[in-house]
């Protein structure tokens, strides 16, 4: 017998149920999907350079604003991939079907009759699969685009409420709290729309038209819908949660929202590891001050293209010559602390004044940092260092090497923590850069 009936005319024409918006919607996804991961990339190596170089609240807004914006790049790039992989296989299901028009032969397949049975019984018709498809990848373009309309407002409004605290903060004295003033604004601007949600949902109809509650509730919830924080604001959210159940697609729109996250924050970690992923579980991690290693990016020559670095490194393995060019670079998010250690003067127009002033920065800034060769402090004044070619900025140390041995040697770089060791704490360990003369 034959599983799926359909008369051969309209096999050989593109069911009357489908989506009218399917050309459309291939369109768009063929024609933005690639681009989409090229901006992902193009994202995360912005992201990668400039976080490291901003500090304070600055960096806790881009942060912020990093996140959700990569994250709903990465989530607009797998919903158009993903459409495009269910409209191929909603193609596919039509090609067959024009070619086969009698669907699955049962009597034709090798098989016993309660395997024939279960196919029977599992096995869609074709119409309904086609349908089913068509269906799925209208739903995936739909939700994926309306989740990332959802970042926008949030967006804008994580941004003017991380600008008021922060002017707050500044006005309070108190530069360092910014984080809890923004989270008591926040609670402040969605804790009267969840007080009259829940007054709406729960006593809404006892409520007596003109009253002052139902007056109070009506204009509260109207506030909120004009600022973008109601359902009215995205329909196609509201369209797909009416029709599948307002807790099931809640929980699906809150799910792919925080996979979406999550996977921003895990792509702007992994762009941090040199090595990436691997089953390197027996080999040891490179960290600070470990002994007999050598990494690879405290070497000018060893690091890779376009990367700006933070470490402090030297320009090769082998040093040759009298001295040895030590870079240490400064980026505010790892040593900013180091800076605002040292008494803060406005620049002077005054040539000598700023000569000095410069000086006196420079004795308390690099006075923070301790360099040693082969475990020997060395009484080296570095010079203020800068190199156009890949934006660095830091000290430049040039160690003499006159009378220094053939073989391996070490030179490290400790510099002051931010915060003082505990008890019990392991102490700061330095950066060891490793070289053979």
């Amino acid at each position: 017998m034959d599983f799926d009936q359909t008369p051969q005319e309209d096999a050989n024409t593109i069911p009357k149920r489908t989506t009218p918006t399917w050309d459309m919607e291939l369109l768009l996804s063929g024609a933005t999907v690639f681009a989409l991961f090229q901006g992902a990339q193009a994202m995360m190596a912005s992201g990668a350079y400039l976080l490291p170089r901003l500090q304070g609240d600055l960096l806790m807004l881009c942060s912020m604003l990093f996140t959700y914006g990569y994250g709903g790049l990465i989530l607009l790039s797998l919903t158009f991939a993903l459409h495009l992989v269910i409209r191929a296989y909603w193609v596919a299901l039509i090609g067959m079907n024009s070619v086969f028009p009698q669907g699955i032969k049962v009597d034709a397949l090798k098989a016993g009759p309660l395997t024939k049975a279960v196919l029977v019984q599992r096995v869609r018709s074709m119409q309904e699969s086609i349908e089913r498809a068509d269906n799925g990848a209208t739903i995936v373009f739909g939700i994926g685009v309306s989740i990332v309309l959802v970042l926008v407002p949030v967006s804008l409004t994580v941004t003017v409420m991380f600008g008021l605290a922060a002017l707050m903060a500044r006005l309070l004295g108190v530069p360092a709290h910014t984080d809890w003033i923004m989270m008591g604004l926040m609670a402040l601007l969605f804790l009267p729309y969840l007080a009259s949600a829940t007054v709406d949902t729960r006593f809404g109809h006892r409520l007596r038209p003109g009253s002052l509650a139902h007056r109070m509730t009506h204009a509260c919830l109207v506030f909120y819908a004009r600022i973008g924080l109601s359902r009215a604001s995205n329909p196609l959210v509201t369209v797909f949660s009416s029709n599948i159940g307002e807790r099931r697609g809640q929980a699906i729109i809150f799910t792919v929202m925080l996979v979406a996250m999550l996977s921003s924050l895990a792509g702007l970690v992994l762009s941090r590891k040199d090595l990436g992923l691997g089953s390197f579980a027996e080999f040891p991690d490179p960290l600070r001050g470990m002994s007999s290693s050598v990494e690879g990016r405290s070497y000018a020559n060893s690091q890779e293209p376009d990367w700006s670095p933070a470490t402090p490194y030297l320009p090769d393995l082998v040093v040759r010559g009298d001295y040895a060019r030590l870079v240490v670079p400064y980026t505010p998010n790892f040593s900013g602390h180091l800076m605002k250690a040292c008494p803060s003067s406005s620049a002077s127009d005054i040539a000598g004044e700023e000569r000095a002033r410069r000086e006196a920065l420079l004795d308390c800034f690099s006075g923070q940092i301790t360099v040693s060769l082969d475990c020997k402090p060395l009484a080296v004044r570095p010079d203020w260092y800068t190199e156009p070619a890949r934006d660095v900025r830091g000290l430049l140390y040039m160690v003499p090497m006159q009378g220094l041995a053939k073989g391996r040697h070490e030179l490290s770089v400790l510099t002051r923590p931010e915060e003082a060791p505990k008890a019990g704490d392991d102490p700061e360990q330095p950066f060891v850069i490793a070289f053979w003369r």
